[in-house]
């Protein structure tokens, strides 16, 4: 954020503020940080730097309060937001409206700050753990995670499970009951259907269609248990615009791949948070633990899920009604997207040149599908 665009307050508080909060927080005020101790004060350039960075994501040297305050509300609500907003205007010595690493220190070394409100130092110390050298997360974060709150709590694929849910529970009692995999309601304004591909909001609303309890469970259990994890650190709506993208791309590609295919189901979308994993990892390959591991589990779940869908359908010409291509998009559209709106926690230069390339591929792989949806008319059956 540039300086220039900041509020400049000024030191305009009255003599009986200052004594007041001197006496509140004496050592916030007052301390300066003192290079007596070059070891520890090594040891806590290495663990606090790199949090200080995170949060200062204009990389100008200064932190905005109102942002610290929000991480620090989002991480702990049992502190008033009164009480967060007053510990951090305390620690602005300067009433210049930011933390520049000097106050951000003060503010993290203030012993009468800690012994009042611990739960503050815990939650600043719970970030430390993405970013900081494996070696010293232990002494760092270990009691903080314990403690750790999700808030607010990641609901958004439990109700978009819950709306996948209820939409299939309604077709499944007006079709008279369904199975382990069907009956699938061909007739459903919802479902993707490649002769009324004029209807644009079956691209999308094809997730909420499923072919049997299988199916439905399958995709339930698989988006939760990838998105949760990912909604807890990158925040809801990152998630759903990944999600709403591999989506997307899941049904443009089938239509290019497979024309005359039906689809349902949100495999895009589980896809797209699958790989949005693989993009996180990515981005923060040196504060990832086991990335090696965790790659080739990535490579080879998606190799293999998609390597059999290919096989049967072209090799042994059976018809198994997976839609790889879906699955395919899917993926490709979550790693592209992932790469460009996950936060990235120490970007590098490499990887800016990164986000920019996965940005152009994205659009091109996108503005092509639509395009061949518009202009290749031969290619699709006549609508209906």
């Amino acid at each position: 954020m540039p300086t220039t665009g900041r509020h400049l307050y000024g030191r305009q508080a009255s003599s009986r503020s200052e004594q007041s909060e001197n006496q509140l927080y004496p050592n916030l005020t007052g301390m300066d940080i003192e290079m007596s101790n070059l070891e520890e004060d090594r040891a806590l350039l290495q663990k606090w730097k790199p949090i200080f960075d995170r949060f200062d994501v204009d990389h100008d040297g200064a932190i905005p309060l109102a942002e610290l305050s929000s991480v620090l509300k989002r991480a702990d609500n049992s502190i008033p937001s009164s009480v967060i907003n007053e510990i951090v205007s305390m620690a602005d010595r300067d009433r210049n409206g930011v933390l520049d690493f000097r106050e951000f220190m003060t503010l993290v070394r203030t012993h009468d700050l800690a012994i009042l409100y611990p739960k503050l130092n815990m939650m600043m110390r719970t970030a430390a753990y993405v970013v900081v050298p494996r070696g010293e997360r232990n002494d760092v974060v270990r009691s903080g995670l314990e403690e750790y709150k999700c808030c607010p709590p990641p609901l958004l694929m439990p109700l978009l499970s819950l709306i996948e849910l209820g939409v299939f529970i309604y077709y499944a009692i007006e079709m008279g009951g369904v199975g382990p995999n069907g009956p699938v309601p061909f007739k459903s304004p919802l479902i993707y259907d490649p002769y009324k591909r004029y209807e644009a909001w079956r691209f999308g609303s094809y997730m909420l269609i499923h072919s049997g309890f299988i199916h439905i469970g399958t995709n339930i259990l698989v988006q939760v248990v990838l998105g949760i994890p990912l909604e807890m650190v990158h925040s809801w709506w990152r998630v759903l615009i990944i999600y709403v993208a591999g989506v997307i791309a899941g049904s443009l590609g089938t239509s290019v791949v497979d024309p005359t295919v039906y689809l349902a189901g949100a495999s895009g979308g589980v896809y797209a948070l699958l790989l949005a994993h693989l993009a996180s990892l990515i981005l923060n390959w040196k504060e990832m633990e086991f990335a090696i591991w965790r790659l080739l589990f990535f490579v080879i779940l998606v190799g293999v899920d998609v390597g059999t869908a290919v096989y049967y359908r072209y090799v042994e010409n059976v018809d198994t009604k997976v839609g790889y291509a879906a699955h395919f998009a899917g993926a490709i559209a979550g790693l592209l997207v992932g790469v460009n709106v996950l936060r990235n926690l120490q970007v590098e230069r490499w990887e800016k040149v990164a986000w920019w390339i996965c940005f152009a591929v994205y659009v091109a792989l996108m503005a092509a599908a639509i395009a061949i949806n518009f202009l290749w008319v031969d290619h699709f059956p006549p609508p209906r």
